[in-house]
C-alpha cells in the first residue's frame, strides 16, 4: 500500500508503522496528538475536525482534542486498531478514503518533522523498571558486587523489578543534569561517604511498554494473553544511572537516588499491531525451573526482533578536541530479553495492583551475549576497569559532561518492494554539569 506522501527507502516511519506522539509547532505551543509518515507529522486533531474519522464506528474524536495520548491509549483495542488502519487508508495512494486530493485539509494537518517540537506522548502515572535480560542481570550482579549469586534467587522464577519515579521521565532531547549524592568511601578510607556529583554516570538502553486499554481494578489481575489489549505500544528508553551512588545505597532495598534523576523516552509510541510482522520466540534457556502458571505465555512468539543501536558523541567539550564522529558502543536486539512484556504485565498485576493507561513498564537493560551487545557502560567497561576507545581515539569509562547519548531501534522489511520499516526514531539526551 504505497503512500502518496514521500517516504525515504530507509525511513523508520513507513506507512506500515503509524506511531503516535504529541507535538507543537513554532506558530502554536499548544500540544496536539499526531502520527508520522516518512518525514511528515500529521495533526490528528485537524483530521478529526475535518471529519476524516467520521466513518470509524464507535470512535469518539474528542480523544484527539487532548494534550496527551492517555485518552486514546485507554480506548479498547478494537477502536485503537480501527483508527490506525483508517489513518493508513487516509494516506494510501488510490484508497477510497485517501486524502491525496484534499489539499485544504492536508495543508492544515501536515508538517515537516524537522519543524515541530515533540513532547512526552503520555502523562505517566506510574513507572516500574524490570530487569528482564539474563545477561545484564548476571553481569550487573557480579560487577556491583551484590551478595550471593550473580542471578538473584527469584530471577529464574519471575521478572524482577522495582518501582521508579515518574516525575523525572522526560522526552528525548531534554538535557540530563549530572546528579549529586552520597558516594561510598574510597577503599581503606576511614572518613566515610562523601557528597558530590557522580563520577560514574552511565546510560542503559531499555524499551518502555506504555499501558493502554482499561487496565485492571484493585484486587484484579491481568494475564499474558491480555498484552495486546493492555499495552498501547513501545518506546525507546534511556534509564540513566549514577553507579557509585546506586551501589552505595541499593542493599537491601534497591536503587533510589542513583536511578531517580532522569529517564529519557523517545517521542513516538509504536503499537504492538505495527510490530506483529516481527514477532519471535523468547530465547531458549537451560536448567530453568518451570514457570508459575500465571507466567505461562499465551503466545508462542511473544517478543519482537528489533535491532537496537547506541552511540555516544561529545557534542560540546569533545567536539572542541576534534571528537566530531559518534562512537558506536552497542548493537543489540529486543529478542535477547528472557521475559516478555506480557509476562511483566501479568506479574505486575498478579498481586492485584491496578494498571492504568499511560503507566510505563521498563524492560531493563537489553544486553545480549556478545561484547558488542552490552547495553550500558557498567558492562562495557567492566565497572570502569576496561576503558573503551572513542572514534577520536580517547579512552573513556563513564559519561562526561557534554556527552550526548543517541539510541535508535528499527525492525526492517520490504513489502511489495517498498519500505515496510517500523522504527522508533531517536532517543537522545545530553549530559549537563552538576549543580554547584
Amino acid at each position: 500500500m504505497p503512500s502518496f506522501l514521500p517516504i525515504d527507502p530507509d525511513s523508520d516511519f513507513s506507512i506500515h508503522n503509524i506511531p503516535f506522539g504529541v507535538f507543537s509547532t513554532a506558530e502554536s505551543a499548544e500540544k496536539r496528538c499526531g502520527t508520522r509518515i516518512g518525514d511528515t507529522v500529521v495533526d490528528l486533531r485537524e483530521l478529526c475536525r475535518g471529519k476524516a474519522f467520521d466513518e470509524v464506528s464507535g470512535f469518539n474524536s474528542s480523544v484527539f482534542e487532548q494534550s496527551t495520548l492517555n485518552d486514546f491509549a485507554a480506548q479498547p483495542l478494537e477502536i485503537r486498531r480501527a483508527v490506525r488502519s483508517h489513518i493508513q487508508a487516509l494516506f494510501t495512494l488510490g484508497a477510497s478514503q485517501s486524502l491525496e486530493h484534499n489539499k485544504e485539509l492536508l495543508d492544515k494537518a501536515t508538517y515537516d518533522a524537522d519543524e515541530v517540537k515533540m513532547h512526552l506522548p503520555v502523562r505517566v502515572g506510574d513507572y516500574t523498571d524490570f530487569c528482564a535480560s539474563e545477561y545484564h542481570t548476571a553481569n550487573a550482579g557480579r560487577l556491583m558486587k551484590v551478595p550471593g549469586p550473580p542471578l538473584p534467587p527469584a530471577w529464574n522464577h519471575l521478572p524482577i523489578g522495582y518501582h521508579g519515579r515518574a516525575s523525572s521521565i522526560v522526552i528525548s532531547g531534554t538535557p540530563i543534569t549530572r546528579p549529586r549524592g552520597l558516594r561510598p568511601p574510597a577503599p581503606g578510607s576511614t572518613t566515610g561517604p562523601t557528597f558530590g556529583p557522580t563520577a560514574s554516570l552511565d546510560m542503559e538502553y531499555e524499551m518502555a511498554a506504555i499501558v493502554g486499554g482499561q487496565g485492571n481494578q484493585l484486587g484484579e489481575s491481568l494475564s499474558t494473553g491480555d498484552v495486546m489489549e493492555n499495552i498501547f505500544g513501545l518506546a525507546i528508553m534511556n534509564d540513566w544511572s549514577a553507579r557509585e551512588i546506586q551501589g552505595f545505597e541499593m542493599i537491601p532495598l534497591g536503587p533510589f537516588n542513583g536511578k531517580n534523576f532522569g529517564t529519557t523516552v523517545s517521542p513516538w509510541i509504536v503499537t504492538l499491531d505495527a510490530l506483529q510482522p516481527f514477532k519471535t520466540n523468547l530465547p531458549q534457556r537451560e536448567n530453568v525451573p518451570p514457570m508459575a502458571s500465571y507466567l505461562h505465555e499465551a503466545d508462542a512468539k511473544p517478543t519482537f526482533d528489533i535491532e537496537l543501536d547506541m552511540t555516544v558523541v561529545g557534542e560540546f567539550i569533545l567536539a572542541a578536541a576534534g571528537e566530531d564522529e559518534p562512537t558506536h558502543v552497542m548493537h543489540s536486539n529486543l529478542k535477547h530479553l528472557a521475559y516478555s512484556f506480557g509476562q511483566m504485565l501479568a506479574h505486575h498485576t498478579v498481586s492485584g495492583c491496578p494498571m492504568q493507561a499511560g503507566d510505563m513498564l521498563g524492560s531493563g537493560t537489553i544486553s545480549g551475549p556478545e561484547p558488542k551487545s552490552l547495553a550500558c557502560l557498567l558492562e562495557i567497561t567492566e565497572r570502569g576497569t576496561k576503558p573503551f576507545r572513542t572514534s577520536g581515539g580517547q579512552e573513556r569509562v563513564w559519561l562526561q559532561d557534554g556527552d550526548r547519548v543517541d539510541m535508535t531501534a528499527v525492525a526492517k522489511r520490504t513489502v511489495g518492494g517498498e519500505n515496510g520499516n517500523v522504527g522508533f526514531g531517536v532517543c537522545s539526551g545530553v549530559v549537563k554539569p552538576a549543580l554547584v
